[in-house]
């Protein structure tokens, strides 16, 4: 009997959402729409079909199977599936081959993205948790990933304490529902206005928590990243950014350990920070504070020097209403994939930015369905490499509203995040259309 591959993709961000479970997702406008691909990480044809859950757990939607080829991808554009109403869902990906997947998702005015979880777990982090945080606030969505029906906690954490502020539990969730623990609400009170938190998610069984931090009043930013199952003792961020072409990023880091973390962070201009955290609290880092401004493109190696263990989020931002957030990895692989990258996809290219762990080595990156190949100089250690679509020589002859999906490898251990933004003649259009997804590990 073949193994099945399961991906759990917390899709409570499809479609309207008309859902009173789930009405609050992923912040206050709307309608969102979403996208998947689903990239094939094996050296043969993958067999693949998703199901679709509403948020009592019943099977809305279940498709066919469909052949995945090595390294290539399916891309489902929900909106265009018939037999789906408009609703907030949940979905599973399943296939008979490693699988990853991403998710966009969208409204006129914002956007973001996140990966589908492959390993649920009972006991999962946020870093970054707001209430009216300078206009900013968030949602914790979470899926059951359980055969049965689970409790769902969602404990908050101010800075520099280790006792929750907010404990809020969701009883008797169904298997492969999802519910979502919105700041907004009253429950969450005492959270102090312009103040950053963190939190805990934990369940009775398997769940996949996806977190989303959406602007208020006017502001239409919307961010959304994977919470974290476990942490570790150093982490990497590959991207960032001091008016990098216009983009700032904020570093924030979580002690999930049971002590006090001595962290420091060194940033790839030599630049090092030193921070105490507490356990269960985070430490919110603005980098502009930190490093030069310009047309310059950093990364981080963040760590914790006494053992405690930490996770790493990052927000992206310009003045133009663009965001997206990303997770800094704990470690790599000598091969990354990226299910999804863009060039003038609808006005959409990407680029993939990766880091290298080990010692000097050059990066390569493969698309698929391109036979050409693009190789970096040699990266150093700690240092990072660009590689931008719209100027990759392999891409030049490809037409308009090209997309695919990209396998990046080196002689050692890389990390990457691809980000997805509207091409250069649009940089200035005050629209949040920024998507931010982490590398793959096959």
């Amino acid at each position: 009997m073949k193994k099945l591959f399961s991906v759990v993709m917390v899709l409570a961000l499809t479609l309207a959402l008309t859902s009173a479970a789930l009405a609050a997702v992923p912040g206050p406008e709307g309608p969102f729409n979403s996208a998947f691909r689903v990239q094939n990480l094996e050296e043969t044809d993958a067999q693949c079909s998703y199901t679709f859950y509403n948020p009592d757990g019943t099977d809305e939607l279940t498709s066919a199977t469909e052949t995945v080829a090595p390294g290539d991808s399916l891309y489902v554009y929900v909106p265009g599936l018939v037999g789906l109403d408009q609703g907030s869902y949940s979905a599973v990906v399943s296939c008979d081959k490693k699988v990853a997947a991403v998710t966009n998702f969208s409204d006129p005015d914002s956007g973001a993205s996140h990966e589908g979880i492959t390993e649920p777990a009972m006991v999962w982090y946020a870093p970054g948790i707001y209430r009216n945080f300078y206009t900013y606030y968030s949602n914790v969505v979470v899926q059951n990933a359980s055969a049965g029906p689970v409790d769902i906690t969602l404990d908050v954490f101010a800075p520099g304490n280790a006792t929750p502020v907010v404990t809020v539990t969701e009883e008797d969730v169904p298997a492969n529902a999802a519910v979502a623990f919105d700041q907004s609400d009253p429950a969450y009170a005492a959270m102090v206005t312009n103040q950053f938190y963190s939190a805990r998610i934990t369940g009775t069984g398997n769940v996949a928590p996806v977190v989303n931090i959406y602007g208020g009043g006017s502001n239409d930013q919307l961010y959304s990243y994977n919470a974290f199952k476990s942490g570790s003792t150093i982490a990497y961020a590959p991207i960032i950014m001091n008016k990098y072409y216009t983009y700032d990023t904020s570093l924030v880091v979580q002690n999930v350990g049971d002590a006090a973390a001595e962290v420091t962070v060194t940033y790839t201009n030599g630049t090092t920070d030193d921070y105490t955290i507490q356990p269960g609290a985070a430490e919110s880092i603005y980098t502009p504070s930190v490093l030069p401004a310009g047309n310059t493109l950093y990364g981080a190696t963040v760590e914790s020097t006494n053992g405690e263990e930490i996770v790493v989020l990052v927000n992206q931002s310009n003045q133009y209403n663009r965001a997206a957030s990303y997770t800094g990895s704990a470690g790599g692989a000598g091969e990354m994939r990226a299910p999804i990258v863009m060039k003038n996809y609808y006005t959409f290219d990407s680029s993939v930015v990766c880091q290298n762990l080990g010692a000097p080595a050059t990066m390569t990156i493969e698309y698929a369905g391109i036979a050409a190949t693009t190789t970096s100089p040699s990266v150093a250690t700690g240092a990072i490499h660009q590689f931008y679509q719209p100027g990759d020589p392999v891409l030049a002859g490809v037409a308009p509203n090209w997309i695919s999906s990209a396998t990046i490898t080196s002689a050692g251990e890389i990390v990457c995040v691809v980000n997805q933004d509207h091409i250069p003649a649009l940089a200035t259009n005050i629209v949040d259309q920024l998507y931010s997804y982490e590398g793959i590990a096959p």
